[in-house]
């Protein structure tokens, strides 16, 4: 059976990871992170990724073993306001979901606001009818499972009918085994996955049709 919908992760999948947005998020999470727990940079940085490695994210980390107190203020703190510092319209890939006839949604671990802001500024708003953000996965984003079980239970989609695009390959490790279909955006070429990859979402086209 063939995909009936397409889920996209938000940060550096559609946009290019040399916008350095998320770079900038990930610096303000390590400060918050500092600041929180009176920790050096560099601390809070070995923290951050050891939370990555057990958790799969920061906020998950803080909130499990920190007892984050108020994770809303993480998440206003964290995601920056000036998206068009960034970030401008993406009219190529705006042609490029066009073309994808399948209906799609955002899945990310980023708050709804924020998703918001970086669509509207590459212009992307229309191709997209939901965003599953990390408050609709209960604060539990990929790739804590229950995050995908509640986006399959919104949409009353089976895993195999669906296909996750990301360009975190532990993000896609939970929805594969649950035999969802998954690529990987691998725009240095440098990851070795058993998943199918695309360098850019450019590539996308001809891959979905035979998946």
């Amino acid at each position: 059976m063939g995909i009936s919908y397409i889920l996209f992760d938000l940060d550096n999948t559609l946009y290019p990871s040399s916008a350095l947005l998320f770079q900038e998020i990930a610096r303000r999470m390590t400060l918050y992170v500092a600041r929180l727990l009176d920790l050096s940079l560099e601390e809070a940085l070995l923290l951050r990724r050891d939370y990555a490695r057990r958790f799969g994210t920061t906020l998950g980390g803080l909130l499990a073993e920190q007892r984050l107190s108020d994770p809303e203020d993480f998440l206003e703190q964290v995601h920056p306001q000036n998206i068009s510092d960034y970030l401008s319209p993406n009219p190529e890939l705006a042609s490029l979901l066009a073309s994808l006839s399948w209906p799609k949604s955002i899945f990310t671990n980023s708050p709804l606001e924020y998703a918001k802001r970086v669509l509207e500024c590459l212009g992307l708003s229309r191709f997209f009818e939901n965003i599953f953000d990390i408050r609709f996965c209960k604060l539990q984003g990929k790739p804590q499972p229950l995050s995908y079980q509640l986006v399959l239970s919104y949409l009353r989609l089976r895993p195999s009918e669906v296909l996750l695009i990301d360009d975190v390959e532990a993000y896609l490790m939970p929805f594969a085994a649950m035999g969802g279909k998954v690529v990987l955006l691998d725009e240095t070429e440098s990851i070795s996955t058993a998943y199918p990859k695309v360098k850019n979402l450019a590539e996308l086209k001809g891959l979905v049709k035979i998946l």
